[in-house]
This record gives C-alpha cells, sequence and structure tokens, in this order.
C-alpha cells in the first residue's frame, strides 16, 4: 500500500452520510434503502478503511484495505477475506498455498467457497444497532443521530429504534447463491455502476464483457459530501487523555482540570512535524498503522522507506512494528529487525514518523520476510507493547529502553538534592549510597562495576566529611541522549564519577561549549 496514494475511510455513519448513498428519491426510512445503506457502508470501511470494531473483541476486518488500486477482486474475494468475528470463535484462515497445480488451486478455491459462506451466515446476525451503538459509544452522540434522523423522516423515536434491529445482511434463500445474489448486485450496482458516484472501477475483458472483478479508485474521498469531511477533521475535541500519563499524579491532575465547562489547564507540549509534509501522507501512514494494529494476535511486518535525515539516503527495509512513543517532540515507531547471529536475534529501530516516507503492510508468506522474523512469530518470542511498557517503569534514567542499561556514581550539591530529588519520583531513580548502606548496595554494584571501580566508590564515600554532598548511584541506558542532557542541565549541581566514558564525555561537552565562549 503506498501512503502517497492511500486513503482510509474513517467517516461515520451519519444520517446525511447515509443519505448520500441513495437515488434522490429514495428515503432511510423505507427498510430496504437503509439496509442497503449500511451494507455499503460495510462494504467501504471493509474495503478502503480499517474494518469495523463492534466491541467485547467483536470485529470485521479485511486484507483489501492494505491493497493498492491495481488489485483485482471479485464479490466473492471480499466475502472470503473478510475476518469475522461475532462471538468468541477464532475467524479461519484461508490456506495461501502458491503452489500452481490444478488440484492446489481447486481446493483453494473450494476453501474460499467454505469461508464465505462461514461469513456470510456470520454477517446475518449482525444488527444495524450492532455497529450504531459502537461508532456512536457516546449518549450525545447517538441522541445527536436520532435528532437528525427526526429532522429528515419525521418519524418517532420507537420507529428509528425498530429500523436499528434490522439485518442488512437477511437471508436471501437456502443456498449460497440465492443468498448472496443481492450482495453481488450492490457490488455491480451501487458501488460500480451507480449514476454518479464510483466506488468501485469494473474490470472488463478484451471483449468489453465485464469479468465480475473490481479495482479500488483512488478518487472515492471526492464522493465523499464535503460538509461531512470538514465535520470528520474537525473530530478532536481539545481534551487531555490521562491514560498514557504514566505518573499517577500528573494523570490524576490533569483529569480534574483538562476537563469541564471552563478551560483551567494549559498543557505544553512540542509537536514537532515539518510544515512541508502532506496531511493526506500523514494520515495514511497512521491508518496503516492503525489498520495493522487493529488485530494485536495477528499483526503483520512492514515494508517502509525511510529517510532518517535530509542528507541521509533513502533504505527500504523490512520490520516489525511494536509500539509508538513520543519522546520529547515526536512520535516514534519502535519496531524489530532481525540480525545475523544467534544472538542477539533482533534490535530495535526508532523511525520519526514524519521520516517515513511509505510503507506497505506484508502478509507472513510473503518471500520477502526473513526468515529469522518467520522463526520469531513461529516460536511466539516477538515482543509486545505490554514488554515494552514494563521496560519502561523500571527505575532507570532515560527512556531509550533499547538501550543496555548502565549505573552511574554521581554526586550532588546537598541543596540541589533536597530541592529536585529528595520526595520525588526521581528519589526511585537516583538511590542515596553511604557507609550505612554500602553492604546492602553492594550487590548491586557488582553488576556494573569491577573491583577498582568498587574501590574507588568507597573511598569517595571514605572522604565526605562534611554534609555538603550527597552520593548516589542510578541505573541508566547507555549512550542516551536524554540522559546527557538532563546531566548537563544540572550544571555545577551534580558530578558524575563513574563511569569514566560518561565522565569524559560530560567533560569534553563543557569544554567545547567553553571554548565557543571564549572566541572574540
Amino acid at each position: 500500500m503506498s501512503a502517497e496514494s492511500t486513503q482510509f475511510f474513517d467517516i461515520p455513519p451519519t444520517v446525511e452520510l447515509l443519505r448520500s448513498f441513495l437515488p434522490s428519491k429514495a428515503v432511510l426510512l423505507e427498510e430496504n434503502a437503509l439496509k442497503k445503506t449500511w451494507r455499503i457502508y460495510i462494504y467501504l470501511k471493509t474495503i478502503y478503511g480499517v474494518g469495523i470494531t463492534l466491541g467485547n473483541d467483536k470485529y470485521i476486518n479485511s486484507h483489501l484495505a492494505g491493497k493498492n488500486a491495481s488489485y483485482e477482486f471479485s464479490f466473492l474475494d471480499w466475502l472470503s477475506q473478510l475476518d469475522i468475528c461475532l462471538s468468541n470463535q477464532i475467524p479461519k484462515q484461508l490456506n495461501k498455498s502458491k503452489e500452481n497445480s490444478n488440484s492446489i488451486k481447486k481446493q483453494q478455491k473450494a476453501e474460499e467457497r467454505e469461508k464465505a459462506k462461514e461469513n456470510i451466515d456470520l454477517l446475518q446476525q449482525l444488527t444495524i444497532e450492532d455497529i450504531w451503538q459502537q461508532i456512536f459509544y457516546r449518549q450525545e452522540e447517538r441522541d445527536k443521530w436520532i435528532d437528525d434522523f427526526k429532522y429528515f423522516y419525521k418519524t418517532s423515536e420507537t420507529e428509528i429504534q425498530q429500523l436499528l434491529q434490522l439485518r442488512p445482511f437477511d437471508s436471501q434463500g437456502g443456498n449460497f447463491t440465492n443468498q448472496t445474489r443481492l450482495y453481488r448486485l450492490d457490488f455491480q450496482n451501487s458501488l460500480a455502476n451507480a449514476q454518479k458516484t464510483h466506488w468501485l472501477q469494473p474490470i472488463s475483458d478484451s471483449n468489453q464483457k465485464l469479468t465480475g472483478n473490481y479495482c479500488k479508485v483512488n478518487s472515492w474521498l471526492q464522493l465523499i459530501p464535503e460538509s461531512l469531511e470538514q465535520n470528520n477533521n474537525q473530530g478532536f475535541n481539545g481534551e487531555v487523555n490521562s491514560e498514557y500519563i504514566t505518573n499517577e499524579e500528573l494523570a490524576d491532575f490533569i483529569n480534574k482540570f483538562a476537563k469541564g465547562t471552563q478551560k483551567r489547564l494549559l498543557f505544553a507540549a512540542e509537536f514537532i512535524m515539518p510544515a512541508s509534509i502532506k496531511k493526506q501522507k500523514y494520515n495514511a501512514l497512521i491508518n496503516t498503522l492503525e489498520l495493522n494494529w487493529s488485530k494485536s494476535d495477528c499483526v503483520k511486518p512492514l515494508k517502509i522507506t525511510y529517510k532518517k535525515f535530509q542528507t541521509s539516503p533513502v533504505i527500504t527495509t523490512i520490520i516489525f512494528p511494536v509500539i509508538f512513543y513520543y519522546i520529547k517532540r515526536g512520535p516514534y515507531l519502535y519496531a524489530i529487525r532481525t540480525t545475523e547471529f544467534e544472538e542477539p536475534r533482533y534490535y530495535w529501530e526508532g523511525y520519526r514518523l514524519d521520516r517515513i516516507l511509505d510503507v506497505e503492510i506484508l502478509d507472513w508468506d510473503n518471500e520477502q520476510i526473513p526468515v529469522k522474523l518467520r522463526e520469531l512469530k513461529d516460536e511466539n518470542e516477538l515482543p509486545t507493547p505490554e514488554e515494552v511498557e514494563d521496560s519502561l517503569y523500571a527505575d532507570t534514567l532515560g527512556y531509550a529502553f533499547w538501550k543496555i542499561q548502565k549505573m552511574m556514581f554521581v554526586r550532588f550539591e546537598r541543596n540541589h538534592y533536597r530541592n529536585y530529588i529528595q520526595d520525588t519520583s526521581r528519589q526511585k531513580i537516583f538511590k542515596e549510597i553511604n557507609f550505612k548502606n554500602f553492604q546492602e548496595l553492594n550487590s548491586d554494584l557488582d553488576n556494573f562495576f569491577n573491583n577498582k571501580e568498587i574501590t574507588l566508590i568507597l573511598q569517595s564515600l571514605r572522604g565526605q566529611i562534611s554534609e555538603k554532598y550527597v552520593f548516589c548511584i542510578a541505573n541508566y541506558y547507555e549512550d542516551d541522549i536524554d540522559v546527557f542532557l538532563r546531566l548537563l542541565s544540572w550544571g555545577k549541581n551534580v558530578k558524575v564519577i563513574l563511569p569514566f566514558e560518561l565522565k569524559d564525555k560530560i567533560f569534553q561537552e563543557i569544554e567545547s561549549m567553553m571554548k565557543q565562549y571564549q572566541e572574540k
């Protein structure tokens, strides 16, 4: 899927949108018309969007959303490729063998037809209300939808509630052909050959005869009423979601003052996004990732094109995406890449969102995927977001969870320690060390320092005659730029004693800055 050419259908099924799906003389109050509009909505959400979430691990997804505009598919392809979970069942996976023998092809066709039969049976269970309640999960959104319906059709709320109980994919007969005939016509008449709108491009053979196959169109966004597109873009309500604030006190503070009729909290955060990045491209990137992560048990590798800096060469690589991590000024996609060595089997890479030029979702059977990445999947050893989050809760200075952990031995000015470290969350990171607890902490020191360095620590503690200083040890991520900048920002109030390489790096930076300011 090309991020340059792909948009994702994410418009909610408002009354105005549903009305736009019908000819001018049709009205939503008619049962068949209303069911058809909701079928069209499901088609568009699964062909151009990120599928439909129904709550409680229920969903309808499709692989078609990750395909480009040249990919041909039929109604049967759409139906058989749906991943539907409306109860506790595990969606059946098709056998995608690439052998060319006729027997294998016949077997695949038979499997596709069986999957299509299962899917149509599941779709028949779906009511309009099942989707409506989940998409408009706030009561005020549901009330607005009902008010809009009443405004257009002058009907009662009781009648509307009855209409919501309709099933868009009603049974049309006993056998599979009869069950799906009406819905095949949806593709032909409502999506491809509508009077003014063309959601799909029908494919013809050399004799200009329709083949029953279709392609997606890049111009579908023009079919959305302009007013709906504007409203959808203005959907952000300005509230701060404190769920992602790991500090409980800060999260509680935000909850108390970020919401309400009057704004009582200003929250300043840098979000660096170049002005040159196109909103269409940006939305395509994040929607592609959202689609790939929509089912946590079936996340797929990505093929990305990336340019780290303006002067860097463009690279294309295959990664397994795990989590977005907002650090200081922008979101980074953290993913793993496999190595050629037995250990470690993979390493972490961070890709800043605005520097990803293109992204494509790959199926696990794609020949481009490295063998070791497939092995990690088969052995259930792919990293998870929960593992990353757990590692960040560790009492470690910095943000670079993928880096090696090391330990520093530092000396604080006592006043600085009392004002900025003591009785704050930093006290869990900077553990005070003195003669009283030296033996207790000695096992921690052995994990990071050699005997000579531990002797130096002991000498520093012995040399502390006055109460001027507080000595601490702290775990940190090696080569984490935020650790380095934090120590520099504390200036004369802190001195790194160990490790020597960190101490020397800080000294060289200070020396370089002094030379800069000594120049006339």
